[in-house]
C-alpha cells in the first residue's frame, strides 16, 4: 500500500518471551519455502484461503491448523479488532535477504502489511526507498510496500516476523496518523502492551470477500484512474502515454456496457473475458515503454491491479446470491479466437499465433506447457 512515509512505528508492544515460546515450539514441518524460491525465505501460513497451506489470495480466509496451536498469537491478532486477509509467520535464514522489489498488485494496493518482529537482532535491517530501520522484537510496524523495499539478515539467527495483511478500519488509520515516524515525529499516543491471558477465548475477523466475481464499473474506473495518475507522475513519452490511455478508456467504457447487460452473472463471463484479453493484447505493446512512480512497469500494474482481478470466476462457488452462481466454474472456457479479440494496434505484430487465453489467468496455459497462463503465453 502507498503511504505518506516509508515507515510507521505503531504504539503497540507485545510479549516477546511468549511470542518466541509459541513460535519456536512449532514443528519444523510447518515451515514452507517461499513460493517464488527466494533463498532462505520460509513461512508458516496462519490465515489463508480455506485455512489451507497455500499462497492464494482469492476466497474466504480462515485459520490454519498452525494458528490453532498459538494461543497468544491468536490474542495478538484479535487485539487489533480488524478484519485480516492472508497472514503468516515469515522467516529469513541467517545471511539471507528478501530481494529488492515492489508490491504492484491488487491485493496489496489497498492492504497494508503489519510487521511484529519475534526473533531478530540489531543487525537485521529493513530497507524501504532511501530509509532503513531495525525493527525490535515485540514492536509493531507498517511500511510503504509500493516503494522498493528489501530485508537483510546479517546475523546468525533465523529472523521471524508475524506479518498481517489488512485494509484497516478508520480507527486503525487514526492510530497510524498519530504514530511515530522515524527521524520525523514521535507518537502522540501512549503505547499499549498486550499481555498473554491463559485460557482466554478470542475471535479473529477474517476476509470472506476479498475479490469480486466481476469487478464493478466504479471500481474499474477507480483503478484505471490510479494507473493513469502513476503514469503521469513518471517521465513518460507523451505519444505512448496517450495511446495507452486510449486503450484504458475503451476498456472501461466497454466494461460498463457489459455490466449494464450482465452484471456479474455467468451469462456475461465469456464476454468480460474476451474484452479483458483483447485489452491485454493491445496494451502489451507498451511493455517497457511506460513507467510508474516507483519505476515499475505500467503494463505490470494494468495486469496485476486491473486485468487479473477484474474477473474471478473461480470464486463464484463461494457465493449464493443473485449476482453469482454457487457452482464452481471448473469447466474449461476458451473463447473463440476472433479478429476482434486479437486486433493489433498500429505497427504492432499479430498475436494470432498465441492460443486463446483461459477464463482465469491462473488457469493452466492452453499451449500445454503445464504452467499457469499468466506465467506462460500470458506473461509480459
Amino acid at each position: 500500500m502507498k503511504l505518506d512515509h516509508e515507515f510507521y512505528k505503531l504504539p503497540l508492544t507485545f510479549d516477546v518471551e511468549r511470542l518466541q515460546q509459541e513460535v519456536l515450539m512449532l514443528d519444523e514441518s510447518y515451515w514452507k519455502a517461499h513460493h517464488e524460491g527466494f533463498k532462505g525465505n520460509i513461512a508458516v501460513p496462519l490465515l489463508s484461503v480455506n485455512g489451507e497451506v497455500n499462497n492464494d489470495f482469492k476466497g474466504p480466509i480462515k485459520e490454519t491448523d498452525a494458528l490453532q496451536k498459538l494461543p497468544y498469537i491468536r490474542q495478538v491478532l484479535a487485539s487489533f479488532n480488524e478484519v485480516f486477509g492472508r497472514s503468516r509467520l515469515m522467516a529469513l535464514e541467517p545471511g539471507c535477504e528478501v530481494p529488492l522489489h515492489t508490491d504492484i498488485n491488487y491485493h496489496w494496493y489497498k492492504r497494508v502489511r503489519i510487521h511484529i518482529p519475534i526473533v531478530t537482532t540489531d543487525t537485521v535491517m529493513f530497507h524501504c526507498n532511501d530509509k532503513q530501520v531495525n525493527m525490535k522484537a515485540g514492536e509493531c510496524w507498517i511500511f510503504d510496500s509500493w516503494k522498493h523495499h528489501k530485508v537483510l539478515n546479517d546475523s546468525h539467527l533465523r529472523r521471524i516476523h508475524l506479518v498481517i495483511d489488512t485494509h484497516g478500519s478508520a480507527d486503525f488509520w487514526d492510530m497510524v496518523s498519530k504514530s511515530e515516524i522515524p527521524d520525523l515525529r514521535a507518537s502522540s499516543l501512549t503505547t499499549k502492551h498486550l499481555d498473554f491471558v491463559a485460557d482466554k477465548q478470542v475471535a479473529i475477523a477474517t476476509e470472506l470477500h476479498n475479490l469480486p466475481v466481476v469487478m464493478s464499473p466504479g471500481e474499474l474506473d477507480f483503478m484505471i484512474s490510479e494507473l493513469k495518475h502513476e503514469v503521469r507522475s513518471a517521465d513518460n513519452e507523451a505519444a505512448s502515454q496517450q495511446g495507452f490511455f486510449a486503450i484504458l478508456d475503451k476498456f472501461a467504457q466497454n466494461w460498463r456496457h457489459l455490466w449494464g447487460q450482465f452484471g456479474s452473472t455467468e451469462a456475461g463471463w465469456d464476454s468480460y473475458h474476451q474484452l479483458r484479453d483483447k485489452t491485454f493484447q493491445l496494451a502489451r505493446n507498451y511493455d517497457n515503454r511506460l513507467r510508474l512512480s516507483n519505476d515499475g512497469s505500467a503494463l505490470q500494474m494494468l495486469i496485476h491491479c486491473i486485468i487479473d482481478p477484474a474477473l474471478n470466476v473461480e470464486i463464484a462457488k463461494y457465493f449464493n446470491n443473485n449476482s453469482a452462481t454457487i457452482t464452481p466454474a471448473t469447466k474449461s472456457v476458451t473463447p473463440a479466437k476472433t479478429a476482434t479479440a486479437r486486433a493489433p494496434i498500429e505497427n504492432a505484430s499479430s498475436f494470432d499465433d498465441k492460443p486463446a487465453a483461459p477464463m482465469s489467468r491462473n488457469s493452466p496455459c492452453p499451449c500445454g506447457s503445464g504452467k499457469k497462463y499468466k506465467q506462460c503465453c500470458g506473461a509480459l
